[in-house]
């Protein structure tokens, strides 16, 4: 691994800088993965208050009832998103979401938010690394017609011209936005470091160039790609009765005709290997030190055992009483330090991010690359701890059904890139994981492994961080 230092200052003039392009929208979410064949018995409560069906085009239908309140939440997802983007297309599946609202056109030609108003109804789109959805928050006796206008906006769009010149700079504004952000571009740097040429599979918000190049005619064609109802799910929950959302959906996705499977004709390349190890330097009027370093993760394609230690690691390592929080956060050298991961079927990551000053620097990843260095060894992972933490992992599970109006968009997250059986066995499977394959899984993945470093720093401290960063590399390669 040989490692590479970059500089560079997100404003003001006359530092040596080597000036490198990143866009990138993280995306480091609700990460799921389990084995399958988990006993009935271990998958409750989720099972018992989820019903599934599935349409005869492929689509499927699922229903969480909540009679607490008289809402409900309705939600279609796509498996799709930034993974099926070339490098042309970059952040096109992003504005096709914006186009598809802008496409609908009611019983009377009226658009989607005068229809969702007449419903009493919000609604959102997201475009994700995996999935691209659609979501109404509704009174729950407004469901029949929310289901209407979701079915009438996913199924035959007519993509203009003038919809997609005001689109178009709608979503520029949000790339410009972001790109505003020093944060952003650390993440956006540390992420196209870490993917190279597969970046633009993770460059969800897009290019000006993608952006500006795009037109009607390409978007009917990725419609007709990947919008099928058997690469689709509805996602329904709150205040509702699952046999009648099931006729619902009958009724209005029934006539959606099946297609082939887009990613039999259309399968996402695996990214190229990546062995080297990065770091980059970004300065900006900040007055803290963000550090954020990131390893590539365990694909549910290929490890979705690993994907469940990943999760029992995170878990252990950010519980407010963990060794780690101890010695890195307790004693006042970082102000906050947690690790995070994001696991899909492609393109996996795990990620450390701290907060420190930029006088405690050099002693925090001194810690911190001691840290590191323990990961491999099971003792680090102590038993109570490991149990501790199946309670709060089971206590969250419990919450998170209870909040049936954001509940539906994580589900829809979930189901289009590990399905619904890898989520009803998830807690289950993390929950019997070990020390020692905990330690092995880090030992795969973290320890001696290739990663890429991102500092955010005060301006003028540029060069006093690079020298530290060079001793930081320096120390993680020795044995």
């Amino acid at each position: 691994m040989t490692p590479s230092l970059f500089v560079r200052r997100t404003c003001g003039a006359g530092a040596r800088v080597t000036i490198v392009s990143r866009r990138h929208i993280t995306a480091l979410g609700l990460a799921i993965a389990a084995a399958s064949g988990v006993a009935a018995a271990q998958q409750r409560p989720a099972a018992s208050i989820i019903r599934r069906d599935s349409l005869a085009n492929g689509m499927q239908v699922i229903v969480v009832e909540n009679h607490s309140v008289a809402l409900a939440t309705a939600h279609v997802v796509f498996r799709g998103g930034a993974m099926t983007q070339t490098a042309e297309l970059q952040g096109v599946p992003h504005l096709f979401e914006h186009m598809l609202f802008k496409s609908y056109r009611g019983m009377d030609d009226s658009g989607f938010d005068r229809d969702a108003s007449l419903s009493k109804a919000a609604y959102n789109g997201a475009t994700g690394d995996e999935s691209v959805s659609y979501t109404m928050w509704l009174p729950s006796d407004k469901l029949g017609e929310c289901m209407q206008m979701l079915a009438d906006l996913v199924r035959d769009p007519n993509f203009l011209d003038k919809d997609l010149q005001t689109e178009r700079f709608v979503v520029r504004n949000e790339m410009q936005r972001a790109q505003s952000n020093p944060e952003y571009l650390l993440s956006a740097a540390v992420e196209q470091g870490l993917w190279g040429s597969w970046y633009p599979r993770k460059n969800t918000i897009g290019t000006d160039v993608s952006l500006f190049s795009v037109n009607p005619a390409t978007l009917k064609q990725l419609y007709q790609k990947w919008y099928v109802p058997n690469n689709s799910a509805l996602i329904v929950t709150g205040d509702v009765q699952a046999e009648k959302v099931f006729g619902e959906a009958r009724k209005h996705f029934g006539r959606w005709k099946r297609s082939a499977d887009p990613f039999v004709a259309n399968p996402v390349p695996p990214p190229p290997p990546f062995d080297s190890v990065q770091a980059y330097v970004y300065t900006h009027q900040v007055q803290t030190v963000t550090v954020q370093m990131n390893w590539r993760g365990p694909d549910l394609r290929s490890d979705s055992v690993g994907a469940l230690d990943a999760d029992a690691f995170v878990d252990l390592l950010n519980a407010d009483d963990s060794q780690m929080q101890r010695l890195l956060v307790d004693t006042g050298n970082f102000q906050s330090a947690s690790f995070g991961h994001s696991t899909y079927r492609h393109g996996s990551e795990l990620q450390f991010r701290g907060v420190t000053t930029p006088d405690k620097l050099l002693l925090a990843l001194g810690l911190l690359a001691s840290e590191l260095g323990k990961f491999t060894d099971p003792s680090y992972f102590d038993a109570n701890a490991l149990a501790a933490a199946d309670k709060r992992r089971r206590v969250r599970q419990v919450l998170a059904l209870e909040e049936s109006s954001s509940f539906a968009s994580s589900l829809g997250d979930i189901w289009a890139t590990a399905g619904f059986d890898f989520f009803l066995g998830h807690d289950a499977a993390v929950g019997a994981r070990s020390a020692s394959t905990i330690s092995a899984f880090a030992g795969r993945y973290i320890a001696k492994k290739p990663y890429v470093l991102g500092v955010l720093t005060p301006e003028g401290t540029e060069q006093a961080v690079g020298g530290t960063l060079v001793q930081f590399i320096a120390f993680m390669r020795e044995p």
